[in-house]
C-alpha cells in the first residue's frame, strides 16, 4: 500500500482498491502521484525546486534603462548648466536642456518601471505551479513590435498573461476596458483585452509557422492587474481577467486535454525567445 498526493493541496488518499481509478485531486484537480511512503513524500519534495535561466535585459528593462539613461544626462547637463551659469548665458539654455531631460526621462520610465515590478510579481506567483509547468517570462518573437510578459506551458494547455500595474479603478465590459473616474466613466486608452488576445494570435502565428499544427490547440488569454483594482460588469467572451494570486489555481483547474507532445515541442520552440525561464531542477 502507498499514498496518491496532491503536491499542490498536500491532500492525500490511501492507494487502496477503493482509489485504483482516481488519478486527480477532488479538492482542486490536479493530477495525483503515487508515493510508497509520507518520507518519500517530502523527500522528494524538498528536492524538487524550480530554478530561473535569466539571459539578458527584457524588454520593459531596456524600455526603462533608456529613460534611465535619458535621466542621468539631464542630470549632467544641469550641472553644467549651474556650474557655468556665472560664466556664460550659454549654459542658461545648457541647464534648461538638462531639465527638460530630466522631465521627459522620469516621466517616461515610470510606467515602464512599474511594468517591471508588476511582472516580477506575477512571476513569483507563476513559480507556485508544479514540476511539469514550463514558465517563460518576458517572449519576444523576431520582428515583433512588443513581447508577450508571461506564456505557461504545462498540462493543462497554452497560456498567454499580460500584466498592467495600472493605477485608478477600471471596468471591465465584456472585451473593452473602461476608466472610472468618481461617477465619470470613459473607454480606457490601453487596452489590455485587446492586447493579450492580439499576443495569443501571435503566439499561435508563430508555433504555426515553425511547423506546429495547432488545429484543435486552444491558447488561453489572461489579463491581470497588479493592484486588485477592476470590477468586472459583463464577462469577457475570449478572455479571463484574475487577480494575480488566483492564475496558479486557474491553470490547474483547466480541464483542456491537449496531447503532451504538442506541449513539449511548443516549450522547446518558445524557449529561445524568452529572457528568463522557471522550470524545475531535480
Amino acid at each position: 500500500m502507498g499514498y496518491l498526493i496532491c503536491d499542490n493541496c498536500d491532500i492525500y488518499y490511501e492507494a487502496d482498491e477503493d482509489f485504483n481509478d482516481l488519478d486527480t485531486c477532488e479538492n482542486c484537480g490536479n493530477k495525483l502521484k503515487f508515493y510508497s511512503s509520507f518520507d518519500d513524500y517530502y523527500n522528494k519534495k524538498n528536492e524538487t525546486q524550480r530554478e530561473k535561466i535569466a539571459v539578458g535585459k527584457g524588454y520593459a528593462e531596456k524600455k526603462s534603462s533608456k529613460y534611465n539613461f535619458i535621466l542621468i544626462i539631464g542630470a549632467i547637463f544641469c550641472l553644467i548648466g549651474l556650474f557655468g551659469f556665472i560664466v556664460t548665458f550659454l549654459s542658461l539654455l545648457i541647464l534648461i536642456i538638462g531639465t527638460g531631460l530630466i522631465y521627459y526621462g522620469y516621466n517616461s520610465g515610470k510606467s515602464w518601471n512599474k511594468g517591471i515590478k508588476g511582472e516580477f510579481i506575477v512571476a513569483e506567483y507563476l513559480n507556485q505551479l508544479p514540476e511539469d509547468y514550463f514558465v517563460f517570462n518576458d517572449v519576444k518573437f523576431p520582428g515583433s513590435y512588443g513581447n508577450l510578459d508571461h506564456v505557461v506551458v504545462g498540462p493543462t494547455g497554452i497560456y498567454v498573461i499580460e500584466t498592467k500595474n495600472y493605477e485608478g479603478f477600471f471596468l471591465v465590459k465584456g472585451n473593452e476596458f473602461f476608466y472610472k473616474n468618481g461617477n465619470r466613466v470613459k473607454k480606457a486608452m490601453g487596452q489590455p483585452g485587446k492586447q493579450v488576445m492580439s499576443n495569443s494570435m501571435s503566439l499561435r502565428k508563430f508555433l504555426e509557422d515553425n511547423g506546429m499544427d495547432m488545429g484543435g490547440v486552444w491558447i488561453n488569454s489572461i489579463v491581470t492587474l497588479i493592484n486588485r483594482n477592476f470590477k468586472i460588469e459583463q464577462i469577457p467572451q475570449h478572455y479571463n481577467v484574475l487577480f494575480p494570486s488566483t492564475i496558479p489555481q486557474f491553470i490547474l483547474n483547466s480541464k483542456r486535454n491537449i496531447d503532451r507532445d504538442i506541449l513539449k515541442e511548443a516549450a522547446l520552440l518558445i524557449e529561445p525567445y524568452c529572457i528568463e525561464l522557471s522550470c524545475v531542477n531535480i
